[in-house]
């Protein structure tokens, strides 16, 4: 049973505990695998209501770095149910685990019900039952099909046929999804004999199938939308699986032969870099310009699409309701700063209830760095998982909210002019790119007035993230996050005095 008598175990002893449970299996789910050093921790995950989960790498340490990139790591994945947490504390001792009974279910899913604790070898997963049939590529199979049939479309050929195909997990969210790359070997005949030539594509397995038909649905009209527009913002996609609840989409790579350096993800190309002197001292901050621009004129389109997403709009009042339940979360977490933070999200909430856009717009719903891809002279957005009819101003904040670097958390030396000179950059590219799509600027205007609320409202989500960790509170980081979130309610304040002389003027 879980303990109450205080005791608890910490994200170190995990991994111990994780490998014993493993091998009191019968047969044992990991072998090869020994204490602690055999797992490497790359995902942890915390949220109120949804427990905690944990993916280990049992492969990453004891591997070689010379071993080839297509034997899939071992990755094994930890649930922890709300019941046995309280906050960020894990409630039950190594002790409690090592004597548990345990329950190895036919998924392949070990279950210890008194502790309400779940351990999983990839594929396995019970929240996610395709995710072994959407990693088994055998010919015989409906995915080989699927491969065979989504290479041709990107190639354009029918002639070309797939001899062999291997899946390796990209991002994994236990219970949720799993985006996988699959590496094809195709082959079509030719004058001169046999040609072959590899290609990747990604796929995605979504725990709901008619999600996955949506989105693929919803990603065919606004790929094809974009194309006759022009160069499309999007990875083509190239077919589902519906019964497997799996997308298929074309994998942006640089083609063989190319410097790799030519497609770079987001989160790299949009990192703070500085001009530094001979002692290191920060001379003047560089800003990604380019980057920025292209960013602001991809989300433009989006913005004007006319690609109407499924689903009710998501509203000033939708994000009002969460930042009050991510105060009361931070309230829980760190009590000495619980009035500041719901302080705040009172003032902001009250704000983002009366907001009231000219028009709902298409909206990515999630738009920030990490959803982009950068290509030569092209961005990707590679996730619209979150598409929806939205204020505009949602992801401008978002983007905004989730530009500022960590280093702003810690009051670094050059973050400050870093951030506030691409944000600027970025700004004045989105007001040109939608004014190139005939949005008159008062529209223009509006949605920029009422960024600073969501971008306030999206660091309260990341405030939230920081006051949750694990074993490690960092009061001083959060502290300058509600600095941050204040002075972006600040900002709204003045924006909206500005706005209403605007419109005090008389014609």
């Amino acid at each position: 049973m879980i303990s109450d008598n205080g005791g608890a175990l910490s994200l170190q002893e995990l991994p111990s505990v994780v490998v014993q449970l493993l091998e009191r299996a019968h047969p044992p789910l990991l072998p090869g695998v020994r204490g602690r050093s055999g797992l490497f921790m790359r995902y942890l995950r915390r949220k109120p209501g949804r427990g905690l989960a944990v993916i280990y790498d049992a492969g990453r340490l004891a591997a070689s770095r010379r071993a080839p990139r297509s034997i899939p790591q071992r990755w094994v994945s930890l649930t922890v149910g709300e019941a046995a947490l309280a906050g960020t504390r894990i409630r039950f001792e190594a002790r409690q685990a090592q004597q548990a009974a345990l329950e190895l279910q036919p998924s392949g899913v070990l279950r210890v019900a008194d502790l309400e604790l779940s351990v999983q070898v990839f594929p396995a997963d019970n929240g996610l039952p395709a995710l072994a049939a959407s990693c088994a590529t055998a010919r015989t199979t409906s995915l080989f099909s699927a491969l065979e049939a989504a290479a041709r479309l990107q190639l354009c050929d029918p002639a070309w046929h797939l001899v062999s195909a291997n899946a390796a997990p990209l991002r994994y969210k236990p219970g949720n999804r799993c985006v996988l790359r699959y590496d094809l070997l195709l082959a079509r005949a030719t004058t001169d004999g046999t040609l072959q030539r590899p290609l990747a594509l990604f796929g995605k397995v979504y725990s709901d199938p008619e999600r996955a038909r949506t989105i693929q649905a919803t990603m065919r009209q606004l790929h094809d939308e974009q194309a006759e527009a022009g160069q499309p913002i999007l990875p083509r996609p190239l077919g589902a699986v519906e019964t497997l609840g799996l997308t298929l989409t074309e994998a942006v790579q640089s083609p063989e032969g190319r410097e790799p350096d030519t497609l770079r993800t987001g989160v790299l190309a949009l990192q703070p870099r500085f001009v530094r002197g001979r002692g290191g001292e920060i001379l003047e901050p560089i800003i990604p310009g380019e980057e920025l621009g292209m960013a602001a004129r991809a989300l433009a389109r989006v913005h004007t699409s006319a690609v109407r997403p499924v689903g009710p709009p998501r509203t000033g009042a939708d994000e009002a309701t969460s930042a009050r339940k991510r105060a009361a979360l931070i309230a829980t977490h760190d009590p000495a700063q619980a009035e500041a933070a719901q302080r705040l999200a009172r003032h902001l909430a009250t704000r983002l209830e009366v907001l009231h856009p000219d028009a709902y717009r298409p909206a990515h719903g999630g738009f920030k760095a990490s959803q982009l891809l950068f290509y030569s002279q092209r961005v990707f957005i590679v996730d619209f998982d979150g598409f929806c009819l939205a204020d505009p101003a949602l992801d401008v904040g978002y983007f905004l909210a989730y530009l500022r670097p960590s280093g702003l958390w810690y009051h670094r030396p050059g973050m400050r002019p870093w951030f506030e000179t691409s944000a600027e950059r970025f700004v004045t590219a989105y007001r040109h790119a939608l004014g190139e799509h005939g949005v008159d600027g008062a529209t223009t205007d509006g949605i920029l007035h009422r960024t600073p609320l969501y971008e306030a409202a999206l660091l309260l989500k990341i405030a939230t993230r920081r006051a949750n960790r694990l074993n490690s509170p960092r009061p001083g980081e959060l502290s300058a996050m509600l600095a941050e979130i204040a002075q972006c309610l600040s900002h709204a304040r003045s924006s909206a005095a500005d706005l209403t002389a605007e419109e005090a003027v008389p014609m």
